[in-house]
């Protein structure tokens, strides 16, 4: 009676395992409405023929193993036509083969060649919207069949689809298996029901990584497989550990390299010498640094506290290496102040595409102070070229008369005269020369400023600085003067400018704006 029982259980398994084999049948309700139902027949068989129970595991195993790995083939299959045709490439480095060359290549390097549509190209540095992802993690799978706009998709929004179906497909004959199986939590039986899926998805990953250099796109489905890692620990079912560590263990070295190998590409180029900018104008190289050094650092969130820690050292390195080629470029430029302009421009464009990002402050502090030193660099060739003498004496005569106190002069009267290492007649030529020429040169300094930089509030600020810092040296040749004639004023007192007429001027200028 026994031997008979056990074999109309085992057949009556087998036909309900095998409906699970039907086309368009959902695995999920016929286990869990149908399946389950029947448990107790495993309980029965693991009692009294665990020779049978072991067989009906196996055959269970044998089949949905092969039911899964046939679905997720086929879904993965139909996603991948709706991938964007033209994937980041070697070339598309911050630094490529082909930047600065041919203008059908700088087309090309933009997406812009004929030979590629636009909206089957992605952004390769820029984030774009594709953080957008990071908000749609809990959203439903696509759905591939139904897709008939042909709408793209980034690697990374299939590859969210695609982990986020197999998650829930998981979870669910997690608790299935523990259910009809009574497996108590042991991982052994999912595993050899989902280990030819996982290990499917694993080497398309690994098929994928080894032409991939979209580190963007990388970093993202980092985040993806990070936030799943989560949400399985929320419904505290383990059985995807171990998969989705094998994932983080191919996208990591592979997001590392593709960063290395742009880090490289910035110190090659610094070390040929080849590029040479063509203008004092931001260059294609720093948009390009910026736009990835900007997505990278957005997509290090407060969330998600270990990347800042893994992405810190290689950014660090890439602002290293953009910065040197950017000085090597600079030198390159012909004409007074135009390495100086060259580097203005492309830290300013480097800070405008960071605060444009909203980025913290840790990020932009760097170049904050490259572009403060620059501009500053900037302000004191702009004087020492328009108002030499006025700079040069100044510099020069400041510390003969440094141990001077204005106010122990004039009590002294005539007992102290002017200092022997001051040239006074110098003194009355910067005095006359400036009153001569100074609303001419400081026009010129107006012009050439708003003519040099691109960034009209950063060209405004840098002139602001300029005329400033005029009337600085101007204020500290009428201190030496001072000093120097603390009773009675010298014989070309009277062709002095006043601070407040200098100062009036440069409000004009403000308000010309």
């Amino acid at each position: 009676l026994r031997t008979t029982a056990v074999a109309r259980v085992k057949n009556f398994l087998i036909q309900k395992i095998d409906a699970l084999k039907k086309p368009k049948t959902n695995l999920q309700i016929l286990q869990r409405s149908v399946l389950v139902r029947y448990k107790f027949f495993t309980q029965f068989l693991a009692e009294h023929h665990p020779t049978v129970a072991d067989e009906i595991r196996t055959y269970y195993i044998k089949t949905m193993s092969g039911v899964y790995l046939k679905h997720f083939k086929y879904y993965t299959t139909c996603l991948q036509k709706l991938e964007l045709e033209n994937t980041p490439t070697r070339m598309d480095m911050i630094v490529s083969d082909q930047t600065g060359g041919s203008a059908m290549s700088l087309l090309s390097t933009f997406g812009l060649a004929k030979s590629t549509n636009l909206k089957d190209k992605g952004n390769v540095f820029s984030l774009a919207g594709r953080d957008s992802i990071l908000q749609d993690l809990e959203k439903d799978p696509i759905i591939a069949h139904a897709q008939q706009n042909k709408v793209k998709y980034y690697h990374e929004q299939l590859f969210r689809s695609h982990q986020m179906l197999l998650m829930d497909t998981a979870a669910s004959e997690f608790v299935f298996l523990n259910d009809f199986f009574d497996t108590q939590g042991d991982p052994t039986l999912f595993d050899a029901v989902f280990g030819n899926t996982t290990q499917f998805f694993l080497d398309s990953l690994e098929t994928f990584l080894a032409s991939c250099w979209d580190s963007v796109g990388l970093l993202l489905m980092i985040r993806i497989v990070d936030f799943y890692r989560k949400c399985m620990q929320r419904r505290q079912v383990s059985c995807l550990d171990s998969y989705l560590d094998a994932l983080q263990l191919q996208l990591w070295p592979r997001l590392r390299s593709v960063l290395d190998a742009n880090i490289a590409s910035l110190r090659t180029a610094a070390q040929q010498g080849e590029s040479v900018p063509t203008n004092s104008h931001g260059h294609l190289v720093t948009r390009r640094y910026a736009e990835l050094a900007a997505s990278l650092h957005a997509l290090c969130s407060a969330e998600s506290g270990a990347l800042v820690g893994t992405l810190q050292q290689p950014l660090h390195l890439m602002q290293v290496e953009v910065c040197h080629l950017l000085e090597s470029m600079a030198t390159k430029l012909e004409g007074v102040d135009s390495g100086l302009i060259f580097l203005v421009n492309n830290y300013d464009l480097v800070l405008s595409i960071f605060h444009e990002r909203h980025l913290q402050r840790n990020a932009t502090t760097g170049f904050e102070e490259l572009l403060r030193d620059q501009v500053q660099n900037f302000v004191e060739s702009q004087l020492m070229r328009r108002f030499p003498d006025l700079v040069s004496f100044v510099k020069v005569t400041e510390p003969l008369v440094a141990e001077i106190d204005e106010a122990s002069a004039r009590a002294q009267g005539h007992q102290q005269g002017v200092p022997a290492k001051v040239d006074v007649a110098k003194m009355e030529q910067v005095v006359r020369s400036f009153a001569r020429d100074w609303r001419q040169e400081t026009d010129r300094i107006h012009k050439s400023v708003m003519a040099s930089f691109q960034n009209f509030s950063n060209g405004m600020g840098i002139l602001k600085q300029t005329l400033t810092q005029l009337l600085l040296y101007y204020t500290r040749l009428h201190t030496i003067i001072c000093k120097c004639f603390p009773q009675q004023p010298p014989p070309f007192q009277s062709e002095l400018v006043s601070k407040t007429t200098i100062l009036m001027e440069i409000k004009q200028y403000s308000r010309s704006f």
